[in-house]
């Protein structure tokens, strides 16, 4: 009997060290297969900055986090997560044995119904993070001892602060945020140091469950929970009572920028092109603004700062005016609801900076990194290229606004049927100053200022120096002069070619985002916009002077009423068949492009570019330019000289004094003299005979002694070059120029032949006869002379 006992105690002994060395074996496993304590690489969320450094937008990649410094942590909010979480965790190892075992006692009691009990944890600080940062959330044996084991290892690796810094930028808080800073901004709108103890109390108390105590999904759970914590931080002293009645009574705003687990951030298209630079959407996009990330896709994730030429107040502004302009647009023009609906863009810059302001995309947004209308989409610029392509490269050749052209067709079509360029109103004016031809937007006078210029191919190559790059070569024909672009323009760019003009010239290329700095505090990017002088400051002086009055008399003054007298100028510009519509204005200080026109190109506009475009404009402009600006200053090369508006030369005696104006020039291109555009001559009005279906007229024609009729001194015009007639319809008032008839004529008249005189030397005086009518005033001696006796069968005698 006492031998079976023997073998009975020696089976339990050998069981107990072989479990115990079973045991002792998992453990060892277990803890051989804990993850290295390597340090956390946190998905840190991208923030998005305006021009005054305030946070637009945030980008991350599954895991809202901003990591901040246990500095920037108040006391009290640390205080908050210690207390409720981990009380003795300025003393502990790593774990809490003391902690544990109550925690064991409680939930105990709890299994078992009896009072006291509840279901209690009993993980440290350390242990969270160990759970948080380098394991799993699986329930297991396993995962518990590697919790055990990395939370030691964490105290004997880092400081008490620097664990506590490491476990307030990792947990999770619920509606997506993880770490303190993105939990305060989420919940409450503002930055860490801005909580005070009750806002505190209740992040802490979220992190035991984030999807119960949310208070977007349950305030009332929340404040429930945050009572719990306060009450342990008056039992810990770490408030006193006033501070814990205080926090008890105080009701939380929340930041309303989540809610029902949906990130409701608001967007726009402004940051969604940001964003695209950022992760470079669009081949070359990120290289031409000088950014050039390692890697772009995962930009949402590497916890940059991202600071944007962005300003909010006049986005919204221009957001404003688009959407409602177009929609009044809809009503007025009768477009229906159903169906496609005309779009729009704008784009608003500093023209010194090359700071994009404010980009609106479209009048509609429903998402995140839609189609944006001023950025992705080329189109047709119609007119409003003139003054790149046409107007600047003549006023640098030794144009100036007082220079004539005419207005009047300048070949036939390419097919031979009609005359071209044609005018969107189908009438010419004749010899007209440039400045005219500006204002009213005349197509045969930019095409004759392309020719002054030195052609096509000048206009295209300063238009792409200003960033007009998508003009190719197959574009440098006449034609370009009118906007006739096979790829057409973005808003952005023709903006920004605009901006040059208005900064006399310096182009500065577009600047969107300023700077980008990564989680260490390293700037990666740096705004340094390249700059060239694409123009003369002085011709574009006399640009900006003559798009002025494209303001104040010209296309867009119906709706702009001259903007006030203050400095302003612009271009309008409709491409065929209204398929287009632009205005592009600007003062010394802002530029703003507008585009209207429906995605399918196909469909005609109702308007032009001096309608709804124009309206936009001066809605955004009217709005954000408050004072009057100060005007532009003139360049030392540009003078003043007196001259005859016929002309465009100096005045002679054939000028009209009412003719006479001061007008802008470059120095050295001054007129040395009165040209030979007008002339004086003595002409008489003679009917010519209708003939091959035109009409009869009245014609002026050069008089000569013996022509018919009164002879009268006029003035007339010297068209320099021959008039182009329509090829089968040549005498058609549509095709010829208002000042046709005011040519030098070509013509002199024929004197009528002179009759016949036969005189008679009679008895009592002088008689003749004659073949014709009576002789003229002025007729000269008779044709013979001879004596005839007196008779009765003579003539009456002339008198």
């Amino acid at each position: 009997m006492r031998r079976t006992w023997r073998y009975v105690l020696f089976t339990l002994l050998a069981l107990f060290v072989l479990s115990g060395a079973g045991v002792a074996v998992f453990v060892a496993q277990t803890i051989a297969a804990a993850p290295e304590l390597s340090e956390l690489n946190w998905a840190t969320s991208t923030v998005i900055y305006d021009r005054e450094g305030n946070e637009v937008y945030r980008l991350h990649g599954g895991e809202n986090r901003i990591p901040v410094r246990l500095s920037q942590i108040p006391e009290h909010v640390r205080n908050a997560f210690i207390a409720v979480e981990d009380p003795r965790f300025r003393s502990h190892f790593g774990l809490d044995p003391r902690g544990l075992a109550r925690a064991a006692w409680r939930t105990g009691l709890y299994l078992l119904g009896l009072p006291g009990g509840r279901v209690e944890g009993g993980s440290t600080i350390s242990q969270q993070l160990a759970r948080s940062g380098w394991l799993t959330q699986e329930v297991t044996l396993r995962r518990k001892l590697q919790e055990a084991w990395i939370a030691i290892q964490l105290e004997r690796k880092f400081s008490k602060d620097q664990i506590l810094e490491m476990y307030l930028n990792q947990i999770y808080f619920g509606q997506g945020a993880y770490g303190i800073q993105a939990a305060a901004e989420t919940f409450f709108g503002k930055d860490v140091g801005q909580l005070n103890i009750a806002e505190a109390a209740q992040l802490a108390g979220m992190v035991n469950g984030p999807s119960i105590y949310d208070p977007y999904v349950d305030m009332e759970a929340s404040l429930e929970r945050r009572a719990v914590v306060l009450d342990a931080m008056l039992r810990e002293g770490v408030i006193t009572r006033e501070q814990y009645e205080e926090a008890m009574a105080f009701r939380p705003t929340l930041a309303n920028t989540f809610e029902g687990g949906e990130d409701r951030q608001e967007g726009n298209d402004f940051i969604d092109y940001v964003i695209s630079i950022l992760t470079d959407a669009q081949p070359g996009l990120a290289e031409r603004y000088g950014i050039r990330l390692r890697d772009p896709q995962s930009v949402a994730r590497a916890g940059l700062k991202v600071y944007t030429t962005l300003d909010p107040t006049l986005q919204a502004l221009a957001e404003q005016a688009l959407v409602e302009q177009m929609a009044a647009a809809d009503e007025a023009y009768g477009i229906p609801a159903e169906g496609p609906r005309p779009e729009a863009a704008a784009v608003v810059m500093n023209p010194r900076t090359g700071e994009v302001l404010a980009l609106v995309g479209g009048r509609t947004r429903e998402g995140m990194l839609e189609f944006n209308r001023a950025t992705d989409a080329l189109r047709q610029p119609g007119s409003a290229i003139k003054p790149i392509v046409a107007y600047l490269p003549a006023l640098e050749a030794g144009l100036s606004p007082a220079t004539i052209l005419d207005d009047a067709p300048v070949r036939l079509s390419n097919d031979g049927t009609t005359v071209w360029p044609q005018n969107f109103d189908f009438r010419y004016q004749g010899l007209k100053p440039a400045r005219w031809g500006v204002e009213q937007s005349v197509n045969p006078m930019a095409v004759r200022a392309m020719q002054f210029g030195g052609g096509p191919w000048e206009g295209a190559a300063l238009a792409r120096k200003m960033g007009l790059t998508t003009i190719l070569p197959e574009d440098e024909n006449l034609a370009l002069a009118l906007g006739g672009i096979e790829r057409g323009v973005s808003v952005l760019d023709l903006t920004a070619a605009y901006a040059a003009i208005a900064n006399l010239g310096l182009k500065v290329d577009p600047v969107v985002i300023t700077r980008i700095v990564d989680r260490t505090g390293e700037v990666l990017f740096e705004a340094r916009p390249r700059q060239e002088q694409v123009v003369s400051p002085g011709a574009a002086y006399l640009m900006i002077d003559m798009m002025k009055g494209v303001i104040r008399r010209g296309t867009a003054y119906a709706f702009t009423g001259g903007f006030r007298g203050w400095p302003a100028a612009g271009k309008t510009g409709t491409t065929e068949e209204n398929r287009d519509a632009w205005f592009i204005g600007f003062t010394p200080d802002l530029v703003t492009g507008v585009w209207t026109g429906y995605d399918d190109p196909g469909n005609p506009l109702p308007w032009t570019g001096a309608y709804v475009p124009v309206q936009i404009w001066n809605r955004i402009m009217t709005q954000a330019v408050t004072e009057r600006p100060e005007d532009w200053p003139r360049p030392a090369e540009v003078v003043d000289v007196a001259v005859c508006r016929l002309t465009g030369m100096l005045p002679d005696a054939n000028c009209p004094p009412e003719q006479v104006v001061t007008e802008l020039f470059l120095a050295g291109h001054e007129p040395s003299g009165p040209g030979n555009l007008l002339v004086k001559a003595k002409v008489v009005q003679v009917t010519v005979p209708a003939q091959d279906g035109r009409p009869a007229y009245q014609q002026w024609q050069l008089w000569q002694p013996g022509c018919p009729g009164t002879p009268v001194e006029r003035l007339f015009i010297r068209r320099p070059e021959p008039l182009v007639r329509h090829p089968t319809d040549p005498w058609n008032p549509r095709y010829l120029p208002a000042d046709w008839a005011d040519e030098l004529p070509a013509v002199t008249c024929q004197p009528q032949p002179r009759a016949r005189w036969n005189w008679l030397t009679l008895p009592g005086g002088w008689w003749g006869t004659r073949d014709g009518a009576e002789e003229p005033e002025g007729a000269g001696l008779p044709d013979e002379e001879f004596d005839l006796p007196a008779g009765p069968d003579l003539e009456e005698p002339l008198r």
